[in-house]
């Protein structure tokens, strides 16, 4: 996995792009503990080149999201691809967390 993080206005913006998963999701959790502070603590996730997550890498999304909470930030997570999108929904986590749309995101953070 590779992750990149730039800032847009007040928001960090991480990109994630390979897999998200039990080999990854530590990497993932020591990356945004580095880089993410109560100062700088707005959030969004691009996983427009995630081409897999298994359930590390959906704990791992849940415990950064308790951690950004913790912080009084956001997380958001954006262009998540339809087959990733189907995980979240069967998982029952669409409304535990913040979905941005590849309109949106664009348009926000571009």
């Amino acid at each position: 996995m590779e992750i990149t993080k730039r800032k847009s206005g007040n928001t960090i913006v991480i990109e994630l792009s390979g897999s998200l998963d039990i080999y990854t999701a530590t990497d993932f959790k020591t990356y945004l503990q580095s880089n993410i502070t109560a100062q700088q603590s707005q959030v969004v996730v691009n996983m427009e080149k995630l081409n897999y997550i298994d359930s590390s890498g959906i704990g791992m999304l849940i415990k950064s999201l308790n951690y950004i909470k913790e912080l009084n930030g956001q997380l958001q997570l954006a262009n998540l691809k339809e087959s990733l999108q189907k995980i979240f929904k069967v998982a029952g986590l669409t409304a535990y967390f913040q979905f941005i749309s590849e309109k949106e995101f664009k348009e926000k953070y571009f």
